[in-house]
């Protein structure tokens, strides 16, 4: 069935908790890592780092949501990538943590899925990505029971913004970055649907950083988008934020998105093609527009709520004073 609608107006209000769990089914969480200890004489180390996970539905479930990533200039890392190019499907927790701590949340999401009544979670899609200014992300400091535990408080209330989870150790635009969400309510058709994002803000100001950091958005949503529809979506939002949010000096933007819509269930391979919904063609502008939107404010709250970090070597990320803050609010609007 073909949802559509001749609708040109764009009018997209906030979701009741702001938050990528305004979209029905999903949840979110963080694990945050602060640590200060000694390696031997003269040599402090700190943590400063953390993961952040969305649980796009009922893990105990066996199902598959349609996903789909577009990464811009191509330097993140991603585990699954490819199952998820390829065939288009989400049967995994989206968990964002530093690039030395992938495998370790890799093979705690299998564990995860042991652990739910041997519920089959594969490809597990983990997104690593670099806090090495504040956080000594050589070390291994996360315990699969600590992961676990972290998925099993996932939540379906308002999401904790800022310094928390693999936010504690990020920045942006030469201030304190983070996490920040958001949502949109869009109207297509007569029905009302829910978009979410979460973004972790990681990108430098520029300079002679070798790298220049990355800008990760995840975006969930409750419209019944097929797979190469979701892609266009992403694609449209990772090439479309304001230079002021997505600088050219960033080096790595990965947008990914999933639809709750049209689930897969595993135990009959989903329900015929046939059943599926679709939207028209011609709303993927205003669902672009909306989930710009939401990312745009999510990148927003996650300078606004990020706390001051000192951490390695004695650095200190400042938060972003509130007048530049405003100032760029205004450029974005």
């Amino acid at each position: 069935m073909i949802i559509s609608s001749a609708q040109k107006t764009y009018s997209f209000p906030r979701g009741p908790k702001n938050s990528i769990t305004d979209v029905p089914g999903v949840k979110a969480g963080h694990l945050t890592i602060q640590r200060d200890f000694q390696d031997g004489p003269g040599k402090p180390v700190s943590i400063r780092t953390g993961l952040t996970a969305v649980l796009p539905y009922d893990m105990e479930k066996e199902m598959r949501l349609f996903a789909g990533c577009f990464i811009l200039n191509g330097r993140g890392e991603l585990t699954g990538y490819e199952v998820l190019d390829d065939f288009c499907y989400l049967n995994s927790p989206i968990v964002i943590t530093n690039g030395f701590n992938v495998g370790g949340v890799y093979n705690a999401i299998f564990s995860y899925g042991l652990g739910l009544k041997r519920v089959e979670i594969w490809p597990p899609l983990v997104i690593g990505i670099d806090d090495s200014y504040l956080s000594d992300m050589t070390r291994y400091v996360f315990s699969e029971e600590e992961i676990l535990r972290a998925f099993g408080a996932a939540s379906s209330g308002p999401l904790e913004e800022g310094s928390m989870g693999i936010g504690l150790g990020l920045r942006a635009l030469g201030w304190k970055g983070g996490i920040g969400s958001s949502s949109r309510l869009l109207s297509l058709a007569g029905k009302q649907f829910a978009l979410g994002a979460l973004i972790a803000s990681n990108h430098k100001n520029g300079g002679s950083e070798k790298d220049k950091g990355s800008l990760t958005i995840i975006i969930g949503a409750d419209i019944p988008v097929l797979p190469h529809q979701i892609k266009r979506i992403a694609q449209g939002l990772a090439s479309s934020l304001p230079s002021v949010l997505r600088p050219d000096f960033v080096d790595t933007v990965t947008c990914l998105m999933f639809s709750t819509a049209n689930p897969m269930s595993l135990e009959n391979e989903g329900p015929p093609a046939f059943d599926y919904q679709m939207i028209d063609d011609s709303l993927l502008s205003q669902i672009t527009a909306a989930g710009r939107e939401a990312a745009e404010e999510a990148i927003l709250n996650s300078l606004l709520k990020a706390a001051r970090v000192q951490g390695r070597l004695g650095r200190i990320v400042e938060t972003m004073p509130d007048s530049e803050w405003t100032k760029l609010r205004q450029q974005v609007n």
